[in-house]
């Protein structure tokens, strides 16, 4: 028998893979002896697998086979997850790259190019999982949107409704103005930028004190529902209490105190706007202020925006 002088993983892992599927050896029917089941953390459809999906999956391989020696009747289930929200922005920037825009298309439409994006890139990814050698119970693989999966979700999100476990309230997310959705944290890129304060007057109220603000969105007062200093600032300790007026809407708002704010930012003034920024949105729950959402799913400026409303808010910026 010759030995070659180098390991031939193509042809060896083709050859032993071929014979693992032929002889049902990643089959699991239930039994008398001790289960081990591991269901697959599903892989996102967005595009194929990287290396940390390799690393995780080989460790999931290794607890699964070793089971299987220790004589217990492994399952690994298999599956692919939709990823709703980064499909989507990965299926409408397909589009774009073949002419087609979004919102010219159909609901249905729409629905027919992301399931073959779904069909391409998830058995892109089962294959890739044969690939690594994965010894997954294939007959049970699953997609999140199948049939019997959507209908699960949907009963558990039922019952914990039923349970007053989940509930409907004013949040402060993440939105796409050009996808019209939510994103989550995990999906968000923050990045540091150089930006411009804008400085504004507000008047106290009854008197011709001014309050000098600095914002970088001075865009967003129309969402202002309180000025916010730091108790320890001596420059502002006789005006808590009272009331400032909100340039150009001239909405009275409260003169607040917090040690959240910096002494040494801008004028040491915050205007709180708890619809559109996360820490003055966790200011407005501490101090039971009230919201106002300035913007619709365009961030464009709504009714609240007065004379500007339907503009831009970058245009309504400068």
């Amino acid at each position: 028998m010759e030995i070659p002088p180098k390991y031939n993983h193509i042809e060896t892992e083709k050859k032993w893979y071929s014979f693992w599927m032929d002889n049902n050896l990643f089959k699991s029917v239930p039994n008398d002896k001790e289960p081990f089941t591991i269901v697959i953390p599903p892989p996102n459809v967005t595009g194929l697998l990287h290396m940390g999906h390799m690393l995780n999956n080989t460790i999931q391989d290794i607890l699964v086979r070793r089971a299987r020696m220790q004589g217990k009747n492994a399952c690994w289930v298999p599956g692919t997850d939709h990823a709703s929200i980064a499909t989507e922005a990965k299926v409408v920037e397909n589009l774009k790259e073949m002419g087609i825009n979004k919102s010219d298309i159909s609901r249905d439409e729409f629905l027919d190019h992301a399931w073959d994006w779904t069909e391409k890139y998830g058995g892109g990814i089962l294959d890739q999982l044969k690939k690594l050698g994965c010894s997954c119970d294939w007959d049970r693989t699953k997609f999140t949107l199948d049939d019997d999966m959507y209908e699960s979700v949907i009963q558990a999100f039922e019952m914990l409704h039923d349970k007053g476990l989940i509930y409907r309230g004013y949040r402060m997310i993440n939105w796409d103005p050009e996808a019209k959705t939510t994103v989550s944290d995990e999906e968000v890129n923050y990045v540091e930028e150089n930006s411009s304060l804008y400085y504004l007057k507000y008047l106290i109220e009854d008197s011709d004190i001014e309050l000098q603000i600095a914002t970088t969105r001075p865009e967003t007062i129309f969402g202002d529902t309180a000025i916010c200093v730091n108790p320890k600032d001596d420059r502002y300790k006789t005006l808590v209490g009272k009331n400032a007026v909100v340039p150009i809407c001239g909405r009275k708002v409260p003169i607040i105190s917090d040690s959240y704010v910096d002494i040494e930012f801008g004028t040491g003034c915050l205007k709180v706007t708890p619809a559109h920024d996360i820490n003055d949105y966790n200011l407005g729950i501490k101090h039971n202020l009230d919201t106002i959402d300035i913007f619709d799913e365009n961030a464009i400026l709504n009714n609240h925006g007065l004379h500007y409303e339907g503009k831009n808010r970058f245009e309504v910026r400068e």
